[in-house]
């Protein structure tokens, strides 16, 4: 079966490699181990690290997107989406590639590099970490704020330019700030559950609900310490899958795994190569068809409500 990932941090664990993406045995998500796998879709995410000023962080980020389409996509190894037509083309190969911010204090409050951003590729945003920034509050933020006056302004530039909203790491007040001045899709591309297990960085029932209701998508993740207290496992995570499904999630669920990023291996979902056994478990669980959306199908389908139509974009410009 074909999978979709929406968040692996593999640009961050290339920053210093030696090899190329398509030799780092180290990686959790490396090339020729992905596509062994079945991943045929995969978003990369641009760590912007926090401890860094913004411009350090837009440095960061601008040399990862450098590094994506040099070693990555002008090689052939990876087939760029940037348009929802792109999901279609009937050239399309085995493996496709999309960018995500993770942490937008490297904007500079500025819908101008939001827009450079987008025209080289970036097509969904995290305003923060876990932790507080010019934009809004993360979920480790104490006070738990929301979005400042200048994160509400990325928001809705990022409405215009149609790029997704990623809740994941924000506080919840921030999600509640996200719900109330947009009506459009939002997505959580790598959470868990907080009614399974009491953690920050997981979701209310009621965020969950939020997300069903617009249409949009939640990706649960493999990092152990959002899945249970300790020796987390497979079965431990399934747990998060079976509760999102009584949330509605029958078309809103997918999988961001947060391979190469993770703090704590998941047992039995440490690595890309553990995605055929999670694939035969959903199979059996749940029956093809709905394992087929939860893998792939939900993913595609949310990209193919919220990525631009390159027509679109080239009316807005002539």
């Amino acid at each position: 079966m074909r999978i979709a990932d929406a968040h692996a941090d593999v640009l961050y664990q290339l920053r210093n490699a030696s090899s190329t993406y398509a030799e780092a045995s180290f990686l959790q998500a490396g090339y020729q181990d992905s596509l062994k796998a079945g991943v045929s879709l995969q978003v990369f995410a641009l760590f912007a690290n926090p401890q860094l000023s913004p411009g350090e962080q837009l440095r960061q980020v601008l040399e990862d997107i450098g590094r994506y389409q040099r070693t990555m996509i002008n090689t052939g190894y990876v087939q760029p989406i940037f348009y929802r037509e792109d999901l279609f083309s009937s050239v399309q190969p085995v493996y496709s590639g999309i960018l995500s911010l993770e942490g937008a204090a490297c904007l500079y409050d500025s819908p101008e590099i939001l827009q450079a951003l987008f025209s080289l590729g970036v097509r969904g945003v995290g305003l923060t970490w876990n932790g507080a920034n010019s934009l809004a509050d993360g979920c480790r933020e104490e006070r738990n704020a929301g979005l400042t006056r200048a994160g509400k302004q990325i928001v809705s530039m990022m409405e215009e330019l149609q790029m997704w909203i990623d809740i994941a790491h924000l506080s919840d007040a921030g999600a509640f700030d996200v719900f109330s001045i947009t009506n459009g899709i939002v997505m959580a591309s790598h959470a868990n559950l907080r009614k399974i297990h009491e953690h920050p960085r997981n979701l209310t029932d009621d965020t969950v609900r939020e997300i069903v209701r617009r249409d949009g998508w939640l990706g649960l993740t493999f990092e152990a310490s959002f899945v249970a207290k300790s020796e987390a496992g497979l079965e431990d995570f399934m747990r998060h899958v079976d509760h999102a499904l009584s949330l509605g999630c029958e078309r809103h669920l997918g999988f961001g795994s947060d391979f190469d990023g993770t703090s704590h291996a998941l047992q039995g979902l440490a690595t890309v190569s553990d995605y055929p056994k999670l694939a035969e478990r959903l199979d059996k669980e749940y029956g093809r068809e709905l394992a087929e959306k939860i893998l792939y199908g939900n993913f595609l389908d949310f990209l193919s409500r919220q990525l631009p139509s390159r027509k679109t974009e080239f009316a807005s410009i002539h």
